[in-house]
């Protein structure tokens, strides 16, 4: 009798744990289930955040081809694409967007022209050296070496231009080592990796340089240059910041219709030296733009950069982007927060 108390009470157990054993195993395919759609849920808001930030280039393409054609392609801070915050709501989301002209900044691959002779190499070296001093850059090796740096790694060969210059063998032989460009610059996160090119520094020049891919031309578009900002200016034209802004000031509200406004302007023709400036390397017309989106659909968010190639009938192309990385925008600080 005592036996078969003892058979059923073990029998009770073995039940008892079958049964927990069942309820853990349907406990974690709940929570698996859960998580499976707790995934598929964000993955379909960020993918409709990202067709958001998609859309914006649709818009911002067609936007640049009317406006350039209705202004037979003239380039200018009144039109609407240089409108600042811009911001569309949309269907349980929102748009961001901003749009910069890249020949209001200096393009680094301009730094290197194929089959240009020394001497116009080391003018655009130069500028680049007048940037660096607009802007009271601080290194540790000198500012001629920061652009010659920049050309040595955009150069095709391994040598270094310049006896205290950087390229080739320097790199291979560091503690890390790792090998030179030797080609045009993707985006302008990759001067992180050539010599001389520390945080303070690249936070000091990012909003005056930029890259262009494939692009070795460094082209100025003086109609699109802000009148706080004439640091490019500064050193294109080889003047102080006072000059510079006279020269904006005087910039009709619409830009100049042609360059050669531009040149007659007579605060341009009192600059000492203006006969030497190289003209070719101004323009009143722009075909390279950067777009950057911040899309959030719910509790997504989708950061997209976009570059933008105009042709000559103003057609617009995307010729790269780039997901994530900076969200130029001021962050909310409520978004920092825990969500209860």
């Amino acid at each position: 009798m005592i036996r078969v108390k003892q058979q059923r009470g073990i029998a009770l157990i073995s039940v008892m744990l079958i049964v927990a054993l069942c309820v853990v195993l349907a406990s974690q395919l709940l929570k698996t289930q859960r998580l499976g759609i707790s995934r598929a849920h964000n993955m379909f808001e960020r993918q409709q955040a990202f067709q958001y930030a998609k859309g914006s280039e649709s818009f911002v393409k067609m936007l640049l081809t009317e406006t350039l054609k209705e202004d037979n392609g003239v380039t200018h801070l009144e039109q609407t694409w240089a409108a600042e915050g811009m911001a569309f709501p949309v269907s349980n989301g929102l748009i961001e967007g901003r749009i910069i002209d890249l020949h209001s900044c200096f393009n680094l691959n301009g730094l290197w022209k194929p089959n240009l002779d020394k001497a116009k190499q080391k003018a655009l070296r130069d500028m680049f050296v007048r940037l660096l001093e607009s802007l009271e850059v601080e290194s540790e090796v000198s500012l001629e070496d920061l652009a010659n740096n920049v050309y040595d790694w955009i150069d095709p060969d391994d040598y270094a231009t310049e006896a205290g210059g950087y390229d080739g063998d320097m790199y291979s032989s560091m503690e890390f080592p790792y090998l030179s460009g030797n080609s045009a610059l993707a985006h302008e996160n990759e001067l992180r990796v050539i010599y001389g090119f520390d945080p303070l520094t690249l936070n000091k020049i990012k909003k005056f340089v930029c890259v262009i891919p494939q692009y070795h031309e460094l082209m100025v578009n003086v109609n699109t240059i802000k009148e706080n900002e004439p640091e490019l200016l500064m050193a294109v034209l080889n003047i102080d910041e006072s000059t510079a802004q006279k020269v904006i000031g005087d910039r009709p509200e619409k830009g100049f219709q042609d360059i050669n406004e531009f040149w007659d302007l007579p605060s341009v023709k009192a600059i000492s030296g203006i006969a030497n400036v190289d003209r070719k390397a101004f323009t009143v017309s722009s075909k390279f733009f950067k777009l950057i989106t911040n899309a959030t659909y719910n509790d997504a968010k989708f950061a997209l950069t976009s570059l933008i190639q105009l042709d000559e009938q103003y057609r617009a192309w995307i010729i790269g982007r780039r997901f994530g990385g900076e969200v130029e925008r001021k962050a909310n600080p409520e978004d920092e927060q825990p969500k209860s």
